[in-house]
C-alpha cells in the first residue's frame, strides 16, 4: 500500500507542467493578477506588485547611469532601508574598474576606494 501512494504521488508530480515548473525554477513564472491571489502577498513584494498593476515601476532594477560622483555632487542612490547594497564599475572606457561592491548607509558618504568616485544614500518611501 506504501509503494502504491509513493507511485501515485511520483505520477502526480511528474504530470505538472514542465514549463511551470521551470518558470518556477527560473522566477519567471506567472504574476498574480486578481484579487484573491494578491490577499497571499505582503510587504514590499505586495508593493511592487500593486504598482506594476498599475503600469508603474517601483523599483528600477537598471544600473544608476550619470555623471561621475563628487564630493559636491555624489551618486544619489535611492533606497526604501537605510543601507544599500552598491556596485561600482567606475566610469566609462578605459576608466572603469572590477565590480566592486559596498554596502552604503544613509547620513555617510561612501567612496569608491577603486575610482574616487562618492555615493550617497537617500530614502524613499
Amino acid at each position: 500500500e506504501k509503494q502504491m501512494l509513493a507511485r501515485r504521488a511520483v505520477t502526480a508530480f511528474a504530470r505538472r507542467p514542465a514549463t511551470l515548473v521551470v518558470a518556477q525554477r527560473l522566477g519567471s513564472a506567472p504574476k498574480p493578477t486578481s484579487a484573491e491571489d494578491l490577499e497571499h502577498i505582503t510587504g514590499l513584494s505586495r508593493a511592487e506588485l500593486e504598482a506594476e498593476m498599475r503600469g508603474e515601476t517601483l523599483f528600477d532594477r537598471n544600473g544608476l547611469k550619470g555623471p561621475f560622483g563628487t564630493r559636491e555632487k555624489p551618486v544619489i542612490v535611492p533606497s526604501v532601508n537605510h543601507f544599500r547594497a552598491v556596485a561600482c564599475t567606475g566610469s566609462t572606457g578605459h576608466d572603469e574598474h572590477e565590480l566592486l561592491w559596498f554596502n552604503l548607509f544613509e547620513g555617510h558618504k561612501h567612496i569608491c576606494p577603486e575610482c574616487g568616485q562618492f555615493f550617497e544614500l537617500k530614502r524613499v518611501e
